[in-house]
């Protein structure tokens, strides 16, 4: 049984999403558990001190989680690749 162009489609933007969710997860975890590290770190330093507050990381900020139109570009990019004649 073929899979008709409707089909190839929905498989390309469900692929791409999947990929760039994956990737902002794998980032976001990337920074949280760097800024962790940091945060150990300082209060590992100031142990014996009276203030830890000025020496704590400021908390990271995430890069925004995947648009509608970053999915679409990626699934443009996959098919493009699909599309390709060998």
């Amino acid at each position: 049984m073929s899979t008709n162009g409707y089909e190839i489609r929905l498989e390309l933007l469900k692929m791409a999403k999947e990929m760039l969710e994956q990737d902002w997860h794998a980032q976001r975890e990337i920074t949280q558990t760097f800024w962790e590290q940091e945060v150990n770190l300082a209060q590992i330093k100031a142990q014996g001190r009276d203030s830890l507050v000025d020496k704590i990381p400021t908390a990271p900020t995430f890069k925004p989680f995947p648009t509608e139109e970053e999915i679409i570009k990626k699934a443009k990019v996959l098919n493009e690749f699909v599309a390709q004649k060998a």
